[in-house]
């Protein structure tokens, strides 16, 4: 594929997939759990995520393909690991992408008073035109998607600015709880799993390494650069909540951001709000979108899904195919989310907890392609807050498991009709790739 992608483009790529609609709920939620130690909650995130971040960047610059973690587990683990990965990627997305749309469809139907239909109808615009944008070119898609993430981050920066000027002044009518002691920060222990959601999104950007002009010097750049406006601007949006806000306040659960924009400023408008939250959703979509066409061509190219997915447009080598199927599958699900098939808290509790199990799965891709023995201690420093999160997950585990088998089962199952065509007899088990030195 084209190398079009720079750290200024990556950057706002990985903004746009990272800072999600939660944003705009998350600090209140997390704020009436742990009360004013609930910062601490971003802040200890923010250091669990970060081994984990280097561990992308690590993956992403020295095997940089369109399959992202499927790509990155079929290195150290095989074709039938690779496709367990890519149908669980598959399922995910599926899920996750639709949803998030279906978000900005209630914050457009807020807009314009329309009711349920009015949303989903939207809902479904939206995927379209994620779906339409990235069709016309990687070059206009990453212009779209830096335009909308670099005015998204500047007008959270300004709500940010705001809140932590009026609460450290004093002013507001709401009298905040504050921030807890140092000393107070296991209260942030309840809220730690709620404020995680948040820190899932960089995944997504591991799927676009094969694009880059640079990937071994510009991906690692580009998730570090972006990890730090992202935590600069949690810990801020966090702050701003505790100072202006009351953890009895009924706007935090539903709309902390809009309540420090109306203390802080003293002028209220949801109108406002609501176009900041369907900017969220369109540089979510549309970066979601790019990420999910890239999983379906690699999946095509390694034979799990159909091979015209694998094919690329002439002179752009754009996966046109890959991104018009994709778009029309989310479609599909939006349409089922409509008819009342399945709920939005549901799709969005399932793709949350499969992103976990992603992330495990990088993690021991890196310790398969680690040979020093520091590089293997820090992996399993990672491993371990992935494991305890993964373990709460209960019987939502049911559909990840369904997806890994379905992938394997389908590899299985193609190697062997390979074979037969072949007149090729059964094999050793297939091996990992090669173990590489950091």
């Amino acid at each position: 594929m084209e190398g079009t992608l720079t750290v200024t483009s990556a950057v706002a790529l990985a903004l746009g997939v990272v800072i999600g609609a939660g944003l705009l709920a998350l600090p209140g939620l997390a704020y009436r759990e742990a009360g004013p130690a609930a910062v601490y909650a971003w802040v200890i995130d923010g250091l669990i995520v970060v081994p984990l971040l280097v561990i992308f960047g690590y993956l992403g610059s020295r095997h940089p393909q369109a399959g992202g973690i499927a790509g990155f587990v079929r290195e150290g683990f095989g074709p039938r690991a690779g496709a367990a990965t890519e149908t669980l990627l598959l399922g995910t997305f599926s899920l996750g992408i639709p949803a998030i749309a279906i978000v900005g469809g209630d914050y457009l139907s807020y807009l314009t008073g329309g009711g349920d239909a009015m949303a989903s109808a939207a809902a479904a615009v939206l995927v379209l035109l994620a779906g339409t944008t990235n069709a016309a070119g990687a070059r206009l898609s990453g212009s779209v998607q830096q335009i909308v993430s670099y005015l998204l981050v500047a007008v959270l920066c300004g709500v940010a600015v705001a809140g932590l000027t009026a609460g450290f002044s004093g002013a507001g009518s709401a009298a905040g709880s504050g921030i807890a002691p140092l000393s107070a920060w296991a209260g942030a222990v309840p809220a730690l799993g709620l404020v995680f959601f948040a820190f899932t999104g960089w995944e997504m950007l591991s799927f676009t390494t094969e694009e880059y002009k640079n990937p071994r010097r510009d991906y690692p750049i580009a998730v570090a650069v972006s990890f730090v406006v992202v935590i600069g601007l949690y810990v801020a949006l966090a702050l701003a909540v505790q100072l202006l806000l009351s953890p009895d306040d009924p706007r935090i659960s539903s709309a902390p951001i809009a309540a420090v924009l109306e203390e802080s400023v003293g002028i209220w408008s949801g109108g406002t709000m609501a176009g900041v939250g369907v900017a969220i959703v369109v540089a979510n979509v549309n970066g979601a979108t790019w990420a999910a066409s890239r999983l379906a061509f690699s999946s095509a190219r390694e034979g799990l899904l159909p091979g015209g997915l694998a094919r690329v447009t002439t002179g752009s080598r754009l996966p046109r195919n890959a991104v018009v199927v994709t778009t029309a599958a989310f479609l599909v699900v939006v349409a089922a989310h409509a008819a009342g098939a399945f709920s939005q808290q549901a799709m969005l509790s399932l793709a949350g907890q499969n992103f976990f199990l992603l992330y495990l799965f990088s993690v021991g891709a890196y310790l398969r392609l680690v040979r020093s023995w520091p590089a293997r201690a820090f992996g399993l420093c990672a491993l371990l807050p992935c494991l305890l999160v993964a373990g709460s997950f209960g019987w939502g585990l049911l559909y990840p498991a369904v997806l890994v088998v379905m992938g394997a089962t389908a590899q299985s199952l193609r190697r062997r009709a390979h074979q037969a065509a072949t007149g090729q007899k059964e094999t050793a088990p297939e091996k990992g790739g090669a173990r590489k030195d950091v």
